[in-house]
């Protein structure tokens, strides 16, 4: 309930608006905001014409979250496992990891922050509580109550309510492994050993890309030793969840390095695997000319389309080729964007490395007498800093006049060989039963993307990062934080294709953040009340495909 407050200060009336209550029971001050002087609150209200209102909050995000996890109900999970003490006051631990889930789904903070993040939202709308329970200290002591065979408990209960929300059917799970390794600003200089480190392996439903389980194991170790040495003890876990696989697809990010690996996945009829593989390595497939390509049917291209943006679709090609001692199908994709991005950032590393040639050009002119090892090893270094192949500039020395002059040239050859793989993937598999646009969809459609890459923007690099956690305790709790938070935008992302919205996840909860309430004054009694802001269509569409419209500033089922 919103209303105006008045208090006096040196004899003369200051107003607020306050929104009050019940939070545990108690009436409780949730929001207040400083209007001024009764003249000036006066001016406001005669300003406010309807649509701006006071102090708006976000609300759509939290919204969604809390939606998806209704049927799921992590908190009830959590405190099941672990019941609150008796005098417990506040928040309880699984409410405390529904939070912690629910701001990294959307906008990841560190604790420190989270209560002021939850201030600009308008959670109390939705899930009262008292914002200063929401403390750093208050996590780590709720948190160190956790043993490590709770956490499997509440993971083994969590993914068991996930799993039950998928329609039943074949089950064709996908594994994916990586490292995370997260650098945390702190007041003093760090090493890269001091940097908390992770690996991450997620088994995901091939079809909804809903995580269905999930295992952290040392961090550093690379994605072949995973497979070596806990493949067998997360498979076996997988039936605890209630999930009767079929097969197992295993994505390999940086393609298969292990010969024993390998040898285990063409010897089981029930594993498989999808590996990318560098061009680099076999160039040839990166001359495959486009005009072979064709679009590939997958949601990216949907929101191209959709966007305007037809003549950026994604482009595949099919071929065939003996990798690692076997014939195996290849499938070569082009990113139109990824190459343009890719194209304009070598141009730039070019021009800066011609820059330091014609610096080295002019100290070579005044005599500075390098000789072709000294200029051989400037150049190594400076191509280094640039991350180009030093073989990218010959160079050669005249003479002219008496004097020595040194020339570079651009071994444009040598550039084109680059530029040909800009934008390509090939992918490299033993899956005989699936199309080919269905092997790149489960490869770039999957949960664990680029999450060891500052520069992606996949939901799981956006929910994983920063790690604000040093102790391993902490990191693994955190993990099953963050491994729930993607699988509530793993349950979102269904919602939205069964409506047929041609939005990620993310670009959803993104345009949801923007659904605010503010503080409206009522035309009828003259009263204050908080209501939603009007909706876009965008917005009005997400809703319907939770079930949901709004009607007289409030969502209410449909």
């Amino acid at each position: 309930m919103a209303h105006l407050y008045k208090k006096v200060k040196n004899g003369r009336d200051y107003y607020y608006i306050r929104e009050t209550q019940r939070v545990y029971g108690k009436p409780t001050t949730i929001n207040q905001v400083y209007l001024g002087t009764a003249d000036k609150v006066q001016e406001l209200l005669k300003q406010d014409d309807g649509r701006r209102g006071f102090s708006p909050k976000e609300f759509g995000s939290i919204f969604v979250i809390n939606e998806m996890n209704h049927s799921i109900d992590l908190p009830g999970i959590v405190d099941d496992i672990l019941p609150p003490k008796k005098r417990t006051k506040g928040p309880t631990l699984g409410e405390l990891l529904f939070y912690a889930a629910m701001n990294r789904a959307i906008a990841p903070t560190s604790k420190r922050q989270l209560a002021s993040w939850y201030e600009s939202t308008d959670i109390q709308r939705i899930r009262p509580l008292r914002l200063e329970s929401l403390n750093s200290q208050n996590f780590w002591n709720y948190w160190d109550r956790i043993s490590e065979g709770d956490l499997q408990r509440m993971a083994l209960a969590f993914f068991r309510q996930v799993h039950a929300q998928l329609p039943p059917h074949q089950e064709h799970l996908v594994v994916e492994a990586t490292n995370i390794l997260s650098p945390t600003p702190q007041p003093r200089i760090l090493m890269e050993t001091d940097f908390p480190k992770v690996g991450l392996a997620i088994v995901s439903e091939r079809f909804s890309g809903v995580p269905v389980f999930y295992q952290a194991y040392p961090g550093g170790l690379p994605e072949v030793g995973f497979y070596q040495s806990y493949l067998d003890s997360l498979l076996a876990r997988i039936p605890q969840v209630g999930v009767k696989a079929q097969d197992f697809t295993i994505i390999f990010n940086q393609g298969i390095e292990s010969e024993a690996v390998l040898k285990r996945i063409d010897s089981q009829e029930n594993l498989h695997f999808i590996a990318s593989y560098d061009l680099r390595i076999d160039p040839e497939l990166a001359k495959v000319p486009l005009k072979e390509f064709r679009p590939l049917p997958c949601r990216v291209n949907e929101r191209r389309i959709a966007s305007g943006e037809e003549d950026h679709q994604i482009l595949h090609h099919e071929t065939r080729g003996v990798y690692w001692n076997r014939p195996r199908r290849v499938i070569i994709t082009f990113d139109p964007k990824v190459f343009q991005k890719k194209y304009q950032d070598l141009r730039t590393r070019v021009h800066k490395l011609r820059k330091e040639l014609l610096v080295l050009q002019k100290q070579h002119q005044h005599g500075a007498g390098l000789d072709d090892k000294a200029i051989e090893a400037h150049l190594a270094q400076v191509c280094q800093r640039l991350h180009l192949d030093p073989r990218i500039f010959s160079w050669t020395f005249t003479q002219e006049n008496g004097r020595s002059t040194l020339n570079f040239q651009l071994e444009q050859d040598r550039l084109n060989e680059s530029v040909l793989q800009f934008g390509k993937t090939a992918l490299i598999t033993d899956r005989e039963d699936w199309e080919a646009p269905e092997i790149c969809r489960t490869f770039m459609e999957r949960c664990v993307i680029d999450a060891s890459d500052p520069q992606a923007q996949s939901a799981t690099h956006v929910t994983l990062m920063p790690l604000y956690h040093w102790t391993d305790s902490k990191v693994l709790v955190h993990m099953f934080v963050c491994v729930a938070a993607l699988s509530f935008l793993a349950l979102f992302n269904q919602r939205l294709i069964d409506a047929g919205l041609a939005l990620s996840p993310r670009e959803a909860i993104l345009e949801m953040r923007s659904l605010t309430t503010a503080i409206y004054l009522t035309d009828i009694d003259g009263k204050l009340k908080r209501a939603l802001h009007s909706l876009t269509d965008t917005q009005s569409a997400i809703l319907k495909a939770l079930g949901y419209q709004m009607e007289e500033g409030k969502v209410i089922p449909l």
